[in-house]
């Protein structure tokens, strides 16, 4: 965990360092770079239906559940269209299983990198990895909740892809959908559980 969250630091120093470098051939010219904050909400599922681990005999019913995001942006512009956007933000993500009637609440450090394509002045589309690091993980069934941190996959890889519109000024609101890659296990110590994350979000953006 600790080797991933040191390889996000390092990627965001290293743009926002590299971006006080001059463009070859352009006199100098400096890449503009762009601090922000973000705050928002998630919509997410433990999709076990995609877990391999036991592979499912039938469909898992499951229920997407509500959480919030809220954290910090670098962007730089690389020209008029195109953009890098390391976030690091905290992400709160969970889903419930109907059949078992087990709800699950997880707590992540998330850092996606983005590419940014700008179509207009107002409307860019975003796409690129997401790395999320586990920080908690709680289960509530029959009434009672159960910290299951130290006997859940702390980490997760998947793919963002999404929207982002220009409200006023620095102001934004960005709308994305992840899809999980990796199988996260539930119960490493006991009997293992997979699913992959599916989660839609919302979330309001300013850039200084």
């Amino acid at each position: 965990m600790k080797q991933y969250l040191c390889t996000g630091l390092l990627v965001g120093w290293a743009l926002a360092a590299s971006a006080q470098r001059p463009y070859r051939g352009l006199r100098s010219r400096k890449l503009p770079v762009k601090f922000g904050l973000r705050l928002g909400l998630n919509y997410s599922n433990t999709n076990f239906n995609q877990g391999a681990q036991p592979v499912p005999f039938g469909p898992i019913p499951t229920v997407w559940r509500p959480g919030f995001l809220a954290g910090a942006l670098v962007q730089i512009d690389l020209n008029r269209w195109l953009s890098l956007q390391q976030e690091y933000s905290f992400s709160q993500q969970g889903g419930e299983r109907r059949d078992s009637a087990t709800r699950y609440r997880m707590r992540y450090l998330s850092l996606p990198l983005l590419v940014k394509y700008q179509v207009s002045d107002r409307v860019t589309l975003v796409a690129g990895p997401q790395f999320d690091l586990m920080i908690a993980t709680t289960a509530k069934a029959n009434g009672q909740t159960k910290d299951i941190t130290h006997d859940t996959e702390d980490r997760a890889v998947g793919a963002v892809a999404g929207l982002e519109i220009r409200m006023w000024r620095n102001i934004s609101l960005s709308s994305r959908f992840l899809q999980g890659f990796n199988h996260v296990g539930i119960g490493q110590r006991s009997v293992v559980q997979e699913f992959k994350w599916q989660s839609a979000q919302l979330a309001a953006e300013v850039r200084f």
